[in-house]
């Protein structure tokens, strides 16, 4: 009887058990850099006191490199003066913004480069008195106020404005910390104003439109303003982190 020879069977080029050993090593890699994020995130709350008024905000640290944060500012009614054109202005800021901000580590540590945007009301209204004397300039019309005479002049920064600055804190570690922040909002101002009506009948005795030298008026308030695009932000504080 002849025997037929059955042909050695083929081996895989691949060993089977490399391939569990392969799959194995890929999960514990993916699961090394899971936890390697999950080590550097972190939560905080925050509050803060600067030029920008109180503030306090929430903060969550993605990685030693990125971060967001939450932020609501609060300026309470502050007292503010200042001369332009022969007028004394007189009145008061105050406001509320709330901002997201993004903060990114370059160095891994407390130093972060920071921008967003800030959203909400900041204003200011202030009324004019003359300078000197018991006369007031309106534009291009010299008058005399008493008692019931008024001029106000009102500052608005825009609703939304973008926010760029740096800072230190807001980084991964536990437990209380400190932070600082030196940066600006950006944004012109819009100005505008009204008259009583005492001083505008006396205006337009005086031969002149009161609407025309009102906007004349209010036009050195916006040539001043302008120039001032940037409003800084100085601010200190302290936040829990866990």
């Amino acid at each position: 009887m002849t025997r037929i020879a059955r042909p050695p069977a083929r081996s895989s080029s691949r060993p089977v058990s490399s391939l569990p050993s392969r799959l194995g090593a890929a999960i514990a890699l993916a699961g090394a850099g899971v936890l390697s994020c999950g080590a550097a995130q972190a939560q905080s709350v925050y509050a803060g006191i600067g030029t920008a008024g109180l503030s306090v905000g929430y903060a969550h640290t993605y990685s030693d490199l990125l971060g967001a944060r939450a932020e609501l500012g609060w300026v309470p009614s502050l007292s503010r003066s200042f001369v332009e054109d022969g007028i004394d202005y007189t009145g008061s800021v105050r406001g509320l913004r709330g901002s997201a901000l993004f903060d990114l580590h370059p160095l891994r540590g407390g130093f972060r480069l920071t921008a967003g945007l800030s959203g909400g009301d900041l204003s200011g209204e202030f009324s004019g008195t003359p300078s000197t004397g018991s006369t007031i300039t309106i534009g291009g019309a010299t008058v005399s106020v008493g008692p019931a005479d008024r001029y106000t002049a009102t500052v608005e920064m825009p609703s939304v404005m973008p926010y760029v600055g740096f800072g230190w804190g807001h980084a991964p570690a536990r437990g209380w910390g400190f932070h600082a922040d030196v940066g600006a909002l950006i944004g012109s101002a819009k100005v505008s104003g009204s008259l009583s009506p005492s001083l505008r009948a006396k205006i337009a005795l005086s031969g002149r439109d009161p609407d025309v030298e009102l906007e004349r008026e209010l036009d050195t308030i916006r040539k001043t303003a302008g120039e001032l695009s940037l409003i800084p932000v100085l601010s200190i504080g302290m936040s829990y982190r866990w």
